[in-house]
Protein backbone atom coordinates (compact mmCIF):
# COMPACT_ATOMS: atom_id res chain seq x y z
CA UNK A 1 0.00 0.00 0.00
CA UNK A 2 0.77 3.80 -0.85
CA UNK A 3 -0.46 6.60 0.82
CA UNK A 4 -1.91 9.36 -1.08
CA UNK A 5 -3.12 12.70 0.09
CA UNK A 6 -3.83 10.03 3.88
CA UNK A 7 -5.46 7.55 1.81
CA UNK A 8 -4.23 4.00 1.39
CA UNK A 9 -3.95 2.94 -2.06
CA UNK A 10 -3.17 -0.90 -3.11
CA UNK A 11 -0.59 -1.22 -5.35
CA UNK A 12 0.98 -4.69 -5.03
CA UNK A 13 0.15 -7.56 -6.80
CA UNK A 14 -1.43 -9.28 -3.14
CA UNK A 15 -3.40 -5.95 -2.29
CA UNK A 16 -4.77 -5.31 -5.78
CA UNK A 17 -7.93 -7.26 -6.81
CA UNK A 18 -7.98 -9.26 -10.17
CA UNK A 19 -10.75 -7.04 -10.89
CA UNK A 20 -8.88 -3.65 -10.07
CA UNK A 21 -5.98 -4.90 -12.08
CA UNK A 22 -8.27 -5.91 -15.03
CA UNK A 23 -9.87 -1.75 -14.79
CA UNK A 24 -6.18 -0.60 -14.10
CA UNK A 25 -4.71 -2.15 -17.59
CA UNK A 26 -8.12 -0.91 -19.39
CA UNK A 27 -7.06 2.54 -18.40
CA UNK A 28 -3.32 2.30 -19.51
CA UNK A 29 -4.73 0.32 -22.96
CA UNK A 30 -6.73 3.67 -23.72
CA UNK A 31 -5.14 5.36 -26.46
CA UNK A 32 -7.24 8.68 -26.28
CA UNK A 33 -6.00 9.31 -22.61
CA UNK A 34 -2.38 10.66 -22.30
CA UNK A 35 0.10 9.68 -19.54
CA UNK A 36 -0.96 11.71 -17.08
CA UNK A 37 -4.48 11.05 -17.38
CA UNK A 38 -4.02 7.39 -17.20
CA UNK A 39 -2.31 8.10 -13.63
CA UNK A 40 -5.04 10.14 -12.63
CA UNK A 41 -8.07 7.50 -14.12
CA UNK A 42 -6.08 4.98 -11.71
CA UNK A 43 -5.43 7.27 -8.87
CA UNK A 44 -9.67 8.07 -9.36
CA UNK A 45 -10.67 4.53 -9.82
CA UNK A 46 -8.12 3.35 -6.17
CA UNK A 47 -9.97 6.41 -4.24
CA UNK A 48 -8.27 9.39 -4.93
CA UNK A 49 -10.14 11.88 -7.03
CA UNK A 50 -8.71 14.36 -9.53
CA UNK A 51 -10.90 17.10 -7.50
CA UNK A 52 -8.96 16.05 -4.60
CA UNK A 53 -5.46 16.19 -5.86
CA UNK A 54 -6.51 19.73 -7.50
CA UNK A 55 -7.52 20.77 -4.14
CA UNK A 56 -4.32 19.83 -2.67
CA UNK A 57 -2.61 21.79 -4.93
CA UNK A 58 -0.79 18.84 -5.55
CA UNK A 59 2.69 19.90 -7.94
CA UNK A 60 3.86 17.84 -10.70
CA UNK A 61 6.47 16.35 -8.96
CA UNK A 62 4.78 14.87 -6.10
CA UNK A 63 2.32 13.57 -8.60
CA UNK A 64 5.46 12.11 -10.10
CA UNK A 65 6.35 10.47 -6.92
CA UNK A 66 2.92 8.94 -5.97
CA UNK A 67 3.52 7.18 -9.44
CA UNK A 68 6.50 6.34 -9.13
CA UNK A 69 5.52 4.87 -5.77
CA UNK A 70 2.49 3.22 -7.05
CA UNK A 71 4.95 1.43 -10.06
CA UNK A 72 6.95 -0.10 -7.45
CA UNK A 73 6.00 -3.89 -8.03
CA UNK A 74 6.67 -7.21 -6.20
CA UNK A 75 6.93 -10.71 -7.98
CA UNK A 76 4.16 -13.06 -7.57
CA UNK A 77 4.86 -16.56 -8.05
CA UNK A 78 2.22 -19.68 -9.90
CA UNK A 79 0.05 -20.89 -7.17
CA UNK A 80 -0.71 -24.63 -7.96
CA UNK A 81 -4.85 -24.57 -5.95
CA UNK A 82 -6.89 -22.38 -4.42
CA UNK A 83 -10.42 -22.54 -2.52
CA UNK A 84 -13.01 -20.40 -3.28
CA UNK A 85 -16.44 -20.17 -1.26
CA UNK A 86 -15.51 -23.89 0.16
CA UNK A 87 -14.45 -25.40 -3.24
CA UNK A 88 -10.99 -26.25 -4.72
CA UNK A 89 -9.43 -24.80 -7.62
CA UNK A 90 -6.82 -26.76 -9.64
CA UNK A 91 -4.71 -25.45 -12.07
CA UNK A 92 -1.85 -28.75 -11.95
CA UNK A 93 -1.21 -31.47 -10.45
CA UNK A 94 2.73 -31.98 -10.51
CA UNK A 95 4.00 -28.86 -12.96
CA UNK A 96 2.11 -26.13 -15.06
CA UNK A 97 1.92 -27.18 -18.46
CA UNK A 98 -0.53 -26.10 -20.95
CA UNK A 99 -3.33 -28.13 -22.68
CA UNK A 100 -3.84 -28.33 -26.23
CA UNK A 101 -7.65 -27.32 -24.78
CA UNK A 102 -6.82 -24.57 -22.49
CA UNK A 103 -4.54 -23.25 -24.79
CA UNK A 104 -7.54 -23.07 -27.75
CA UNK A 105 -9.81 -21.44 -25.00
CA UNK A 106 -7.74 -18.41 -23.94
CA UNK A 107 -6.06 -17.55 -27.35
CA UNK A 108 -9.92 -17.18 -28.23
CA UNK A 109 -10.13 -15.31 -24.84
CA UNK A 110 -7.01 -13.14 -25.51
CA UNK A 111 -7.66 -12.77 -29.17
CA UNK A 112 -11.44 -11.20 -27.91
CA UNK A 113 -9.24 -8.21 -25.90
CA UNK A 114 -12.57 -7.79 -24.53
CA UNK A 115 -12.88 -6.23 -20.63
CA UNK A 116 -12.51 -9.01 -18.23
CA UNK A 117 -10.44 -11.21 -20.00
CA UNK A 118 -7.79 -12.07 -17.74
CA UNK A 119 -10.41 -13.37 -14.64
CA UNK A 120 -11.86 -15.88 -17.65
CA UNK A 121 -8.14 -16.72 -18.60
CA UNK A 122 -7.79 -17.68 -15.12
CA UNK A 123 -11.09 -19.34 -14.94
CA UNK A 124 -9.76 -21.54 -17.78
CA UNK A 125 -6.63 -22.63 -15.95
CA UNK A 126 -7.69 -23.43 -12.71
CA UNK A 127 -10.34 -26.35 -12.74
CA UNK A 128 -13.10 -27.23 -9.81
CA UNK A 129 -11.58 -30.55 -8.25
CA UNK A 130 -14.91 -32.15 -8.06
CA UNK A 131 -16.37 -31.62 -11.67
CA UNK A 132 -15.63 -33.47 -15.31
CA UNK A 133 -13.71 -31.91 -18.24
CA UNK A 134 -17.04 -31.26 -20.03
CA UNK A 135 -18.03 -28.85 -16.56
CA UNK A 136 -14.77 -26.82 -16.35
CA UNK A 137 -14.79 -25.56 -20.26
CA UNK A 138 -18.47 -25.22 -20.42
CA UNK A 139 -19.00 -21.18 -21.05
CA UNK A 140 -21.61 -20.46 -18.50
CA UNK A 141 -18.91 -22.24 -15.92
CA UNK A 142 -16.00 -20.31 -17.07
CA UNK A 143 -18.28 -17.05 -17.07
CA UNK A 144 -19.08 -17.92 -13.42
CA UNK A 145 -15.71 -19.11 -12.34
CA UNK A 146 -14.21 -15.41 -13.93
CA UNK A 147 -16.89 -13.58 -11.57
CA UNK A 148 -15.62 -15.47 -8.71
CA UNK A 149 -11.97 -14.87 -9.57
CA UNK A 150 -12.17 -11.29 -10.26
CA UNK A 151 -12.58 -10.48 -5.94
CA UNK A 152 -8.97 -12.95 -5.53
CA UNK A 153 -5.98 -10.92 -5.38
CA UNK A 154 -4.12 -10.22 -8.83
CA UNK A 155 -1.16 -12.41 -7.40
CA UNK A 156 -2.85 -15.40 -8.36
CA UNK A 157 -3.59 -14.54 -11.90
CA UNK A 158 -0.23 -12.48 -12.74
CA UNK A 159 2.12 -14.92 -12.97
CA UNK A 160 0.14 -17.19 -15.55
CA UNK A 161 -0.72 -14.21 -17.68
CA UNK A 162 3.34 -13.46 -18.17
CA UNK A 163 3.84 -17.34 -18.75
CA UNK A 164 1.37 -17.60 -21.27
CA UNK A 165 2.36 -14.35 -22.66
CA UNK A 166 5.98 -15.92 -22.96
CA UNK A 167 4.18 -19.20 -24.97
CA UNK A 168 2.06 -17.07 -27.03
CA UNK A 169 5.46 -14.71 -28.38
CA UNK A 170 7.27 -17.74 -28.61
CA UNK A 171 4.07 -18.82 -30.98
CA UNK A 172 4.52 -15.93 -32.92
CA UNK A 173 8.11 -15.63 -33.36
CA UNK A 174 7.83 -19.12 -34.92
CA UNK A 175 5.04 -18.92 -36.53
CA UNK A 176 7.03 -15.24 -38.25
CA UNK A 177 10.59 -17.61 -38.68
CA UNK A 178 8.39 -20.39 -40.94
CA UNK A 179 6.77 -18.27 -43.26
CA UNK A 180 10.25 -16.17 -43.79
CA UNK A 181 12.10 -19.56 -44.35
Amino acid sequence: MIEILGKEIPNQLNELTIQQFEDITEIHNDSSLDIIEKHIKVFELLGVSEDEMVEADIDFETFKKFVQDFNQKTDASIVKEVEIDGYNYKAYEEEFKLSVKDMKVIEKIINSKHKGYLSELVAVLFKRTDLSKVEHYDKAHIKHKAKLFREQKAELAVPYLVHIGQKFSKQIENATTEVVE
